[in-house]
């Protein structure tokens, strides 16, 4: 069963990134290279436009990407590209954001699963009357984010085997969300790629998590101990150099995703010890704050699949749930307050700024000192979708 090659998903992902403002007819007679190219056949009719902007307020119509049938060895398959979004304000930070079913019934980010909806229509006529034997999902940024939507989708409907391919992608789901796609498209067809210094594929923040949920997925980069990078976000510059050359074996082979991996309780007893290793802006110190948040709401049985997904209401968000969640833990047990009093002390010195000793642990205060980490990543993550493509 055919495969797309890094190189050939990385082209794809970037190529359809010229396609928001110009049809497929314009964009050859300009030269620009899709990446699909001798593999689909892609012609004005492939291309489709969405809505991008936010949920309540000024949204923008344009192109999103295209769908089309396989040529040559690919007959019989389709390919679904679709390219991230300039306009990233709505879902960088989850502060405010709440959760939808998506395609498949599990819970996804409200924002990433709007977007999708305004262009699935299109992706639905186009499989009538379709039996394609492979679907393979392409995208970089929000792009992989919608990428994994339409996975989801045709998985759900059993379209077809699936192939998702991401590049940067941010987090779409909760767990529940990532597992079920796990077993709908199995996890060894999931090519998620990120590079260790980009920041975009660490939001949202919790409780959204990653697919595959068993691999680490597809890491470029040296090591994780560096500062997070605008440039690590760019395709041109990250992402197609990252895997040029490179089998989807060889890029497995060589993942560094497990390098300065600490034991998230040793860590914590380390931090309240003023310790850690905690510098501003790194990426790994990023990771463990994300690691031990999951880790203490876990261990207070308070994981949020059992209380913040039946408690949803539109007037407690996310972060709401998170914080009224770790509070009541707090209350509940010395250990779970201590805890979370160390991942209070990490993100403060994550966001270079110092905390006061003593600080009850009030659900205004958790709920605001979240809102600092989510801020500081979003303005960062911010600075990496300018350098989009």
């Amino acid at each position: 069963m055919s495969t797309l090659t890094a190189d050939q998903a990385a082209a794809i992902a970037s190529g359809v990134y010229f396609l928001r403002e110009s049809t497929v007819s314009e964009s050859v007679a300009r030269n620009r290279v899709l990446g699909s190219e001798g593999l689909f056949n892609v012609t004005d009719d492939s291309r489709f436009e969405g809505f991008s902007g936010g949920l309540c307020g000024f949204k923008v119509l344009s192109g999103f990407g295209y769908i089309a049938e396989g040529i040559g060895r690919h007959q019989g398959e389709i390919l679904v590209a679709t390219r991230g979004t300039v306009i990233a304000t709505d879902w960088l930070t989850n502060a405010s954001v709440g959760l939808q079913r998506g395609p498949g019934g599990e819970l996804v980010h409200v924002g990433f699963h709007e977007a999708w909806k305004s262009f699935a229509p299109d992706i639905i006529r186009f499989l009538r009357g379709r039996h394609p034997s492979v679907i393979h999902c392409v995208g970089h940024s929000l792009g992989g984010a919608l990428a994994t939507l339409s996975a989801d989708y045709f998985s759900s409907i059993r379209a077809g085997r699936v192939r998702l391919y991401t590049f940067g992608s941010p987090r779409v789901g909760t767990s529940m969300f990532a597992q079920s796609l796990d077993h709908h498209i199995g996890a060894e067809n999931v090519y998620r790629t990120f590079h260790c210094a980009d920041v975009v594929p660490m939001v949202p923040l919790f409780p959204f998590f990653h697919a595959p949920t068993t691999t680490s997925g597809y890491q470029l980069g040296n090591g994780s101990r560096g500062l997070v990078s605008s440039a690590a976000h760019s395709m041109e510059k990250s992402y197609i150099p990252g895997v040029s050359g490179q089998s989807w074996t060889a890029l497995r082979n060589r993942d560094l995703s497990n390098d300065h991996k600490m034991n998230v309780q040793l860590w914590l007893e380390q931090v309240s010890a003023g310790s850690g290793g905690i510098m501003m802006g790194s990426t790994w110190v990023l990771a463990m704050i994300c690691q031990a948040l999951t880790w203490l709401l876990d261990k207070a049985a308070l994981l949020v699949f059992s209380g913040l997904s039946a408690g949803m209401t539109a007037s407690l968000t996310v972060l709401d749930q998170v914080a009224l969640l770790l509070a009541r833990g707090a209350a509940l047990s010395s250990e779970i307050s201590a805890h979370l009093t160390a991942i209070i002390a990490a993100i403060f010195r994550f966001v270079g700024r110092s905390m006061v000793a003593g600080t009850a642990m009030t659900v205004g205060f958790i709920r605001w000192v979240l809102d600092l980490l989510y801020h500081w990543v979003a303005t960062v993550a911010g600075r990496a979708l300018s350098t989009l493509r």
